[in-house]
């Protein structure tokens, strides 16, 4: 009877895991656009920037519609932010948004030695 009853609990437990597992599957969407923002930072002003990056990008993740990720590119020429959304339009609508132009715009300004370029691409599937 010991052992149908160990049996019986390595059982339960597998079809619990399996269920608990399925339930929390990661559902995130996939990226179908990306918007590229190049910006012209001093080297003098990157670590500010790096700041107004790190203080935006939770926000963007979570407040944003469609977004899907936010990656900040560094190189010698010049700095880019690279956001990943799940269509198009929800990234160009992102660059309307009260985050983008209220916080994240006004955070850079004084750190940008020229005006931003913005790209947006689809992903080819």
């Amino acid at each position: 009877m010991k052992k149908v009853s160990i049996i019986l609990l390595a059982l339960f437990s597998v079809v619990s895991f399996i269920t608990l597992t399925s339930m929390t599957k990661d559902t995130k969407a996939e990226t179908g656009a990306f918007l590229e923002i190049t910006l012209d930072i001093a080297d003098a002003n990157r670590g500010n920037a790096a700041g107004v990056y790190v203080k935006y990008k939770q926000p963007f993740l979570t407040q944003i519609d469609g977004a899907t990720s936010k990656e900040l590119l560094i190189r010698t020429e010049d700095v880019q932010v690279l956001h990943g959304f799940e269509t198009e339009a929800q990234a160009n609508a992102y660059l309307t948004s009260e985050l983008f132009t209220k916080d994240v715009v006004e955070a850079l300004k004084p750190y940008l030695k020229a005006g931003p370029e913005v790209r947006v691409y689809s992903v080819f599937k």
